[in-house]
């Protein structure tokens, strides 16, 4: 299957022009599982003060979209069921996502075709404002989608996107959703790490393995304060045995960085570790400590190393204090690295 592949970012970019022009067509997002494409129409959501609804349609029985028929006066009627979206309960606005459609019972996406060519379904017509996005894993993932799709339910979407693991995309996102800023740093130090499997292909037997999705749930695990052994086991349970042993080594150098006050004395002075993930594990740290009065001396030292190290610091530094935007320290890396986007 050959489709045009974006980011979280650009996803979001696209939907959001797409809703501001009142387009209604369907869209369908496809990707590797856990990669965020139910997350990214739910930001939107949130982001536009739009209803939410996801429908799961593999747990849908037809007479769950159709309703159940009742008689009245001879006439066969159907009772519009509760779940799809009414002005009245759920907003004149909003995202009906049909999540992993093609891994329901075919009667059910036969019963889909109208809503999804007519917004109507029976007697039921979907509001006006409200719009169908899809979100589905693909044939090469082995989640249960067949490896032959419909092509006249294809035919129904507007566009198609694959949507595809970014590390920048997905760190600004961790930076403004709480993961933890060790995680982060992680990631840009071991970039593969983010998906196991982009193009596919997972292996028989897996149970876990790293997404985007189950390293939300590692960061989650981090802040328990647990014993090593306990932590370990559990991050395994999360982002599979391969990316746990990688975690757990990086967060080793991570929890023995010696105390970062004798950088922020002397910071065109102090040592400068050769290793690079003890970099990454430093910019994280740095940026966590970092605030108006040592901001520019941790600016100083990582000047002296690579620009992503400081990159990486500022990012984790203003995600938690936005005033430190206002500080001739940012200021003065704003004009020095006018492409960088923090």
């Amino acid at each position: 299957m050959k489709l045009p592949k974006v980011n979280l970012v650009q996803a979001i970019e696209f939907l959001h022009a797409y809703v501001k022009a009142g387009k209604t067509k369907p869209v369908l997002l496809w990707g590797p599982p856990g990669i965020g494409k139910s997350a990214v129409i739910k930001a939107l959501a949130d982001e536009l003060e739009y209803g939410f609804i996801d429908a799961r349609l593999s747990q849908l029985d037809p007479v769950d979209l159709r309703g159940v028929p009742s008689v009245s006066g001879g006439t066969t009627q159907w009772n519009v069921p509760s779940w799809l979206p009414n002005e009245k309960i759920h907003g004149k606005r909003g995202f009906l996502l049909l999540d992993e459609p093609f891994t329901a019972a075919r009667s059910v996406l036969n019963a889909c075709y109208q809503l999804l060519h007519d917004g109507a379904l029976g007697d039921y017509v979907l509001p006006g404002g409200w719009i169908i996005l899809a979100a589905s894993n693909r044939a090469e993932d082995k989640a249960g989608v067949v490896g032959t799709l419909d092509s006249a339910v294809l035919n129904r979407f507007a566009t198609h996107f694959e949507i595809v693991p970014d590390v920048q995309a997905w760190s600004e996102w961790a930076l403004q959703n709480g993961v933890q800023d060790e995680l982060i740093a992680f990631i840009r130090f071991r970039p593969e790490c983010l998906h196991e499997y982009p193009d596919g292909g997972i292996q028989k037997g897996t149970v876990a393995y790293s997404t985007p999705r189950s390293l939300v749930a590692a960061s989650d695990i981090l802040t328990l304060g647990l014993d090593a052994n306990i932590e370990q086991a559990a991050l395994e349970g999360a982002v599979g045995p391969a990316v746990a042993a990688e975690l757990a080594g990086f967060l080793n150098i991570v929890r023995t960085l010696p105390d970062v006050a004798g950088i922020l004395r002397d910071p065109k002075g102090a040592d400068i570790p050769t290793e690079t993930s003890t970099l990454y594990a430093l910019a994280s740290l740095l940026g966590k400590r970092a605030d108006a009065d040592n901001f520019a001396a941790v600016l100083d030292y990582l000047g002296r190393t690579s620009e992503e190290f400081a990159i990486l610091a500022v990012a984790i530094a203003t995600a938690h204090d936005p005033d430190l935007k206002a500080t001739k320290a940012y200021i003065d890396f704003k004009i020095n690295n006018k492409d960088v986007n923090i």
